[in-house]
């Protein structure tokens, strides 16, 4: 295979951009900020209008369509600084005081290995294309000066690379996601919109002039406009992993209240919630789906026997409280995790099933006060303790293992390393089992318990599938390296998609 490899060299193993004005930094440089970085260069060798507009626009294009994979060193944050400045205002001179900035300067310090030079690559995929200006490419990159701020000096270079060349590439992998949306980890990309008219290198061009023009002899000073054509694009990789998107819903009385329903009934919630799922998808399904009631039965109600190929489905996952020492476990919310990438069938869902009242079979199953409601809610402090990055996760609710270990340790283990690969879990990790879980109050592993009044042995969990039952229940402790952050929501086990095997980050008990 060929590619197109651009590989930037910094002067010092710092660097200093930011995703706004007062931060976060930004990690790995942008494709953006590369793009931004040769118009510039070529703007200062005025090759706007001769070679390198075309390599510029042939590049524009290809990062629309192909976001780059970047290569870039281990980093880490440093000190942040805070600086105050003037600001450029005509009224500076009559009130100094009032007309200072805050300029807050946080860098980015580049972690390197062994002979691990500070470069950053940025490569595509270019099998097949036979219309690509190489030549010209080369010397747009090669006028590149700086990357970052002003401070941030660098030089680069682009070439044609193999497979075998990338290989021996060292730094951390950041692969592009297109599709996925998520608050952090979101990096600008040039783009061109050919229906409207606009693209990348138009803009800058624009913005440039603008801040030409800003200030004329006689004239108030106009305003600067700042680049606003680019698409985002989530990035991943080791050092940011990429978790399963999710929903979270708060069960609420009609007076307001929580719903208090029992944990050993987990189940019975998250049966609830997808059966109003299926409802409102066979009513409303996305505009994107080609066949609505295989997709329905496969991916929202989980029916994998009937169809082939890889299995993604929807997991209804109802959630203990847990945050603190003493917290009782009883389900007031309940959790709705995609595959990656569903990121917006999901939100087509959830859209819809907020402000919904669950419809138990049982008319009793809530008492007096009657079924809750599914209120959407953003930012929980229970589930945060669910969908936090951590390295170090504990089972809530018991994790049912894919077979039956015959109480002997060496198959426990191969049940276990079966039950992370299936559940999507790659990463090398030790882990350690038991009948207990580390939360206060959660239900142990057992699959009976003895009632204290009559004596009489039970389920713990009512109703559970039978397809669950005759297996090995554990709850787990799984510890990874402590340099990776593992995302949530972490679901492992035969009953993932229904609210067993549930995992938290340890250390969020307050």
């Amino acid at each position: 295979m060929a590619y197109l490899q651009i590989t930037v060299r910094f002067l010092d193993e710092r660097y200093h951009g930011l995703l706004a004005r007062d931060g976060p930094p930004e990690w790995p440089p942008s494709p953006f900020r590369l793009f931004s970085a040769m118009v510039a260069g070529a703007a200062q060798q005025n090759e706007h209008e001769n070679g390198s507009a075309k390599a510029l626009c042939w590049l524009q294009d290809m990062c629309r369509e192909q976001p780059p994979l970047i290569i870039a060193p281990r980093s880490r944050t440093g000190n942040a600084i805070v600086r105050y400045g003037p600001d450029n205002d005509d009224k500076f001179h009559s009130e100094p005081e009032s007309c200072r900035s805050a300029k807050p300067t946080i860098p980015t310090l580049m972690v390197l290995e062994s002979d691990q030079e500070p470069e950053v690559h940025y490569l595509w995929d270019i099998e097949g294309l036979t219309d690509m200006p190489m030549d010209r490419l080369r010397n747009a990159a090669r006028n590149l000066t700086r990357l970052g701020w002003g401070i941030d000096m660098a030089f680069a270079d682009a070439k044609l690379a193999t497979l075998a060349d990338i290989q021996k590439l060292k730094g951390i992998r950041w692969h592009p996601e297109p599709g996925v949306w998520r608050e952090i980890g979101m990096l600008r990309v040039p783009t061109a919109d050919k229906e409207i008219g606009e693209d990348t290198l138009s803009n800058l061009k624009h913005c440039h002039q603008t801040a030409l023009n800003r200030l004329k002899h006689g004239e108030a000073r106009k305003n600067v406009d700042k680049p606003s054509v680019f698409d985002k694009v989530f990035y991943t990789s080791t050092e940011r992993l990429l978790g399963r998107p999710h929903a979270v819903f708060e069960l609420r009385h009609d007076d307001g209240s929580f719903c208090r329903y029992p944990q050993r009934k987990l189940i019975h919630i998250a049966g609830m919630v997808r059966r109003i799922a299926i409802q409102q998808m066979k009513h409303d399904p996305p505009r994107d789906v080609a066949d609505t009631r295989q997709w329905v039965d496969r991916y929202v109600a989980g029916h994998a026997r009937d169809y082939p190929g890889e299995h993604r489905q929807l997991s209804y996952l109802p959630l203990p409280s847990i945050g603190r020492a003493y917290a009782d476990q009883v389900v007031r919310r309940v959790m709705i995790a995609a595959p990656v990438g569903g990121d917006v069938w999901l939100e087509h869902l959830t859209a819809r099933l907020d402000k919904w009242k669950l419809e138990p079979e049982n008319a009793d199953e809530f008492g007096d006060q009657g079924p809750p409601t599914l209120m959407r809610v953003y930012r929980d402090k229970v589930a945060r303790c669910y969908t936090a990055s951590a390295n170090r996760w504990s089972s809530v609710t018991p994790v049912i293992l894919p077979g039956h270990d015959d109480r002997k340790p060496a198959k426990t283990r191969k049940l276990i390393d079966r039950a992370l690969k299936e559940s999507g879990i790659e990463q090398p990790c030790s882990y350690q089992w038991g009948t207990h879980s580390r939360f206060r109050n959660s239900l142990s592993a057992h699959k009976y318990h003895k009632d204290s009044k009559t004596g009489v042995k039970r389920w713990q969990f009512e109703n559970v599938k039978a397809y669950l039952r005759g297996k090995t229940w554990v709850h787990l402790t799984l510890t990874f390296d402590e340099e990776l952050q593992i995302p949530g929501p972490l679901v492992i086990g035969a009953g993932r998609h229904c609210g067993f095997g549930m995992l938290a980050a340890e250390g969020f008990e307050r």
